[in-house]
């Protein structure tokens, strides 16, 4: 059967994709036929990628976004990148990130490891006339009491992601991103028995009524990452079940 979407010979970066979010992403990359390269930050992160999909396998990196180093030897190995996906990220829960440094730390992997790959990939991506993709978050357009800097940091991707497509559009590239809502992983699959009330809440808020799957995220990253989107750049994508509109 014909792919609906056909990436065969593209060449995909899904940094943080070894799980969640970034796995769900590299899956649909994958299965419309690219090559896809995913990056962890940790043995165990990298350890627990390295197997088959349905569609064939990862190339599996190890990759610090905060180390220029580590992004150079990385690209080092990368010959070809027609989509880049700035996934990588992390959160320190229970208040920390209002210490200076803790905050500094989340804007550093968050924001800055986006724009340092995406320059650092920019030569690849003008060659083959490539597209960028920075996940966001809902946490881009609320505030948030508990992680200030995860919030900060992806509020800060939605003016990131604009800003390249205006600076990158006369050399073929778009960049756009994907604003995710609530998604079923790993990270929050807890939640439902740490925290039933908040998380019934959370359903009731929601239109659709149930919490989004990785693979729905990576469903509007091919298209975003794909010719059918040749015409869309600097646009922030909100897939969240209609949490925001409520």
């Amino acid at each position: 059967m014909a792919r609906a979407i056909d990436l065969s010979g593209k060449s995909a970066v899904v940094t943080g994709g070894a799980s969640g979010i970034g796995y769900g992403i590299a899956l649909a990359l994958q299965e419309a036929g690219a090559e896809v390269a995913v990056t962890g930050r940790s043995s165990e992160t990298i350890k627990a990628c390295e197997h088959s999909t349905p569609y064939g396998e990862f190339a599996v990196h190890r990759l610090d976004v905060t180390n220029d180093l580590s992004i150079e030897e990385f690209l080092s190995q990368i010959p070809r990148i027609d989509i880049l996906v700035n996934n990588a990220g992390t959160i320190v829960r229970q208040g920390k990130e209002y210490q200076p440094d803790q905050f500094a730390q989340v804007i550093n992997t968050n924001l800055i490891g986006a724009m340092r790959m995406s320059h650092a990939c920019l030569g690849k991506l003008v060659i083959a006339k490539g597209a960028i993709l920075n996940i966001a978050s809902m946490f881009s357009f609320y505030g948030s009491l508990a992680t200030p800097a995860y919030a900060a940091s992806k509020a800060g991707l939605v003016n990131l992601t604009k800003s390249l497509a205006i600076g990158w559009a006369a050399q073929g590239l778009r960049v756009n991103a994907i604003a995710p809502g609530w998604i079923e992983t790993k990270l929050t699959a807890s939640l439902s028995e740490s925290q039933p009330e908040r998380y019934q809440t959370i359903i009731e808020r929601t239109p659709m009524k149930r919490w989004g799957r990785p693979q729905e995220i990576g469903d509007a990253a091919l298209f975003l990452c794909s010719p059918a989107a040749s015409f869309i750049t600097g646009h922030t994508l909100i897939v969240d079940g209609g949490y925001a509109a409520a």
